[in-house]
This record gives structure tokens, sequence and C-alpha cells, in this order.
């Protein structure tokens, strides 16, 4: 059941970041690659934290899946954060 909480904003995070990457957001980062790759990023570590469990791995191969996914989501949200940071620069004109 956790699985399941884990894998939604994952698709969800994914799929933002594929629309964002495509020009389809609407917020003043959306044009920015690194936020979109950032977004993508998180929702892989989040499907790699939750499908292994769903798809029956073993318990090591989900610990270490889930410690990738880990990884995987801190620096999406650094991906993230950072690109929002360089959004602001630009729109601010320095």
């Amino acid at each position: 059941m956790t699985a399941s909480f884990m894998l939604i904003p994952g698709f969800c995070f994914v799929l933002l970041g594929a629309l964002a990457l495509n020009g389809r957001g609407n917020a003043a980062y959306a044009g920015i690659p690194m936020v979109a790759w950032g977004w993508v990023a998180m929702g892989g570590g989040f499907v790699l934290d939750g499908g292994p469990t769903l798809l029956g791995f073993s318990f090591g191969t989900r610990a270490t899946l889930a410690g990738v996914g880990l990884v995987v989501i801190v620096l999406g949200g650094v991906l993230v954060i950072w690109g929002r940071s360089r959004a602001r620069r630009i729109e601010q004109g320095s």
C-alpha cells in the first residue's frame, strides 16, 4: 500500500517534468530545462523507491534501490532549487 503512495507522485513528477521540457509549463521557471530535469529526477527517485516493492523484489534489492532513489530525489531537488533561483536572477535582469 505504501509503495503505491510512492508511485503516484513519482509518475506525476515525471509527467510534470516532461511537460515542462516540452514547453507546456506556465510558470516563470518552466522554460529552464534544469528545473524540468529536476522534476523528472525526483519522480524517478520516487518510482525507484516504490516500484520494487510492488514488483516483489527481494529485501536487499529493494533497500539498494531505495537508497539510489533517495540520492536521485535529493539531486532532483537541488536541480529544482538551483534552477528556480537562476530563473529569478534572469527575471530580475542581474
